[in-house]
């Protein structure tokens, strides 16, 4: 593994993940480039923890599908330190506010959460949770360990395909330094990649519904960050991550 490899790798888990790297990285616009493209790397850690969870309570244990439900979203928020989630309450605080677009990018920046960010954060676990029990006894391992991998290839595709909302901030500056031409080959390289083992492992028909959500959903939330912020940020990169995981598996009980 090259040098450049290894500390995207360790770049992507040091700000998408809770797993500590208690190290001081270079932050060049290799690194960053490389960070983003792995991202679906560390979605294919993060669903290998899940499948391998999965497995061990459906198939080893008597455990209700409730309660793998809830250790499936517990799992999934202690993984990333409830990162997205918390994208997902300020991006709910800030639209619902039904403000201007700067005072939603202002509201969107205060830590403090709001009524609607907690309803909302209360209805995605939830609903989440449900979601998840009601379909987990029928669904692949395989789906399971690629739901994260998805989340994060279409997480690529906005990010190198909509403009920041904000000069400054995070993504904005992640945005300046990135080479978005590798972004974007990396990114069809992971979803050709992704599909495959889909199309291989279980059928064409899910393969399918899934590629149909992905761009669909992208297309749709594109359009959304853009009327209504003037481009995404941070927040709006991780309501994305979380609404498309609820997306897929709301597709996995009806349609699969």
């Amino acid at each position: 593994m090259s040098r450049q490899v290894r500390t995207g790798i360790l770049l992507a888990l040091q700000f998408f993940s809770v797993i500590p790297v208690k190290k001081q990285l270079p932050m060049e616009k290799v690194h960053i480039t490389t960070m983003y493209t792995m991202l679906p790397l560390v979605g294919i850690l993060f669903g290998s923890i899940l499948a391998v969870s999965v497995w061990l309570l459906r198939d080893a244990t008597d455990v209700s599908s409730l309660l793998i439900g809830f250790a499936v979203v517990a799992i999934g928020m202690a993984l990333t330190g409830g990162l997205h989630m918390d994208g997902l309450a300020d991006t709910s605080d800030a639209y619902f506010s039904y403000q201007d677009r700067e005072k939603r990018l202002d509201i969107m920046g205060d830590p403090r959460i709001g009524a609607f960010g907690t309803m909302v954060l209360l209805l995605a676990i939830i609903g989440k949770i449900i979601l998840v029990a009601e379909s987990i006894d029928s669904v692949s391992l395989v789906v399971v360990l690629f739901i994260p991998v998805f989340s994060r290839i279409g997480l690529l595709a906005l990010f190198s395909s909509t403009k920041s909302a904000k000069p400054d901030g995070l993504a904005a500056f992640f945005q300046r330094r990135t080479n978005h031409k590798i972004v974007w080959l990396l990114t069809i390289a992971w979803m050709i990649i992704s599909f495959a083992v889909i199309v291989w492992s279980t059928t064409s028909w899910t393969a399918l519904i899934l590629l149909v959500l992905l761009f669909g959903s992208l297309w749709l939330y594109r359009i959304w960050c853009l009327k209504n912020f003037g481009g995404v940020t941070g927040d709006l990169f991780g309501a994305y991550v979380e609404g498309v995981e609820i997306l897929v598996w709301t597709s996995l009980l009806f349609f699969v």
